[in-house]
């Protein structure tokens, strides 16, 4: 490794940063990272409590790319820290990736970061007409059910914006006081409110002092993730949740969702009884009018001349605002969709239970999702009075209410906690001898595996169970369990109709 330069070890550290955060069961890479003061104790700590592998995936790639920013001067380190035997005995990536880097193979490939701007410029635009070449190829052959993930950012912010020359440009920093004349707030002294563009935040007068760089804003309960903001909205008594990234005035975006349907902000107020008559003061928003916020620039009307999908919507984009931006059931929104036209929820089609066939999606039907289907029965069958009873049911003759209850769990796993295989956890194996988890019971439960409703059961109750026994001194992922089988618990009683007599 000594022949290769810093560069090429940094430019092959960037290439490989995805695959290393994918590696199973990363305790020992993380260990090593520690013991070799590459990572600090803190963020090995804040890994390590990970319990889902979606999230230690994202820990560990956050790590990655921050030694990447951060310390180029330690990867030189970093890749003699893992290329220890013991290391690369443990993970075939690794192996795979220092047979690449000594025998020179990752040269043969042309890095993006040295293709020159002309280059990139030409492959650009032939890429931008193939790309819209295809689209409209696929959006003919579409069915409504299926769609393509639909761009994260509503509004480009690269696109040109009326009134403005270019957007190519940087836009500068404005600084600004949302204190009147006169008037005093410690708060100000050392912060002070920025904006740049639509975007905001809050510059600290040390830090700007010190040279130094901001701190990543924590996320917060109006946010369930960087740039998708989602606010808790009323009109009377009507509930919903506003995402910010779908709101463009109050007849355009459908940006409220209820449980039953998307609505933009005038549908929502109508909605809610002939007595409201102003959208910006009669829905409230966490606690104040919605034109408040408005006011705020918390959230942005769009000009008039925005051409935006919001703003100006194809006949698909029509389609696509009547549904979910994301899976009810994962949470991400990777791949494509299908879409109910029964309610307001996207599914992947391994996500929804039963799995949703290729066939079923092609033949122009309506489709209507299980939580639809479940409601639309609920009253087929008799009340089973005793627990005892519904256990023993066989799977056949329940089983759109088995499906039902573990979509309602793996929907309420918001964070997939309780989704994966949890095995690679640190010393699980040693505590648990029966490992079961949300996915895995999906998977049996998809190929007929049990027998009866008892048998479903006991493999749902073997998660909270095994979760109460590994994290006895983790009281956050005990709270976690405890409210998802209170919830099983429940759903379960009214699913089956147990009387309260009986539970016990």
């Amino acid at each position: 490794m000594e022949r290769l330069g810093d560069n090429e070890l940094l430019r092959f550290f960037r290439r490989s940063k995805t695959e290393m955060s994918c590696m199973e069961n990363p305790q020992t890479f993380l260990r090593q990272l520690r013991d070799h003061d590459l990572l600090l104790e803190d963020r090995y700590q804040k890994v390590r409590r990970m319990q889902s592998i979606k999230n230690i995936r994202n820990g560990l790639y956050e790590f990655l790319d921050l030694l990447e920013r951060k310390q180029p001067q330690d990867i030189r380190a970093f890749w003699s820290c893992v290329f220890k035997e013991t290391i690369l005995n443990e993970y075939p990536t690794l192996r795979r990736l220092r047979n690449d880097l000594m025998n020179g193979t990752f040269q043969s490939d042309i890095p993006p970061l040295e293709r020159s701007e002309t280059e990139e410029a030409d492959k650009g635009k032939r890429k931008d007409v193939s790309e819209d070449e295809e689209e409209a190829k696929k959006q003919e052959s579409s069915v409504k059910k299926k769609r393509k993930l639909k761009n994260r950012d509503v509004c480009d912010e690269e696109e040109e914006q009326p009134g403005t020359s270019s957007r190519v440009t940087r836009e500068k920093i404005h600084f600004s006081s949302p204190l009147k004349k006169g008037e005093k707030n410690n708060l100000y002294k050392s912060q002070l409110p920025v904006t740049c563009g639509e975007k905001k935040g809050m510059l600290s007068r040390k830090r700007l002092a010190n040279g130094e760089e901001g701190e990543r804003e924590e996320q917060t309960d109006a946010s369930h993730d960087s740039g998708r903001k989602v606010f808790k909205v009323t009109c009377g008594p009507l509930a919903g949740d506003l995402h910010e990234k779908r709101f463009a005035t109050e007849i355009l975006g459908k940006s409220i969702r209820t449980e039953t349907k998307w609505m933009t902000p005038m549908q929502f107020m109508q909605e809610a009884g002939p007595t409201y008559l102003s959208w910006k003061k009669d829905i409230e928003c966490e606690g104040k009018a919605l034109g408040d916020h408005i006011k705020a620039n918390i959230l942005m009307i769009h000009e008039v001349r925005c051409d935006c999908k919001l703003c100006k919507p194809q006949s698909k984009d029509l389609d696509d605002e009547k549904n979910d931006d994301e899976c009810f059931i994962c949470k991400t929104e990777e791949d494509e969709f299908v879409m109910c036209d029964n309610c307001p929820r996207s599914f992947h089609q391994k996500c929804h239970l039963p799995q949703v066939e290729d066939n079923i999606i092609g033949d122009g039907s309506q489709w209507m999702c299980t939580f639809c289907v479940y409601k639309a029965n609920e009253n087929l069958y008799p009340n089973e009075s005793e627990r005892e009873a519904a256990l023993s049911r066989t799977i056949s003759q329940r089983l759109l209410y088995c499906q039902y209850l573990l979509l309602c769990l793996r929907s309420a796993d918001k964070d997939q906690i309780f989704a994966s295989n949890p095995c690679g956890l640190e010393r699980y194996s040693s505590v648990i001898k029966t490992p079961m988890w949300l996915n895995n019971v999906a998977g049996k439960l998809q190929k007929k595996l049990y027998q009866t409703v008892g048998e479903f059961v006991s493999d749902v109750q073997l998660i909270f169970s095994n979760c109460a026994s590994y994290n006895q001194g983790n009281a956050g992922y005990l709270a976690m369990g405890n409210r998802l089988k209170e919830l099983f618990d429940k759903e379960f009683n009214s699913v089956f109709k147990i009387s309260e007599q009986t539970v016990g």
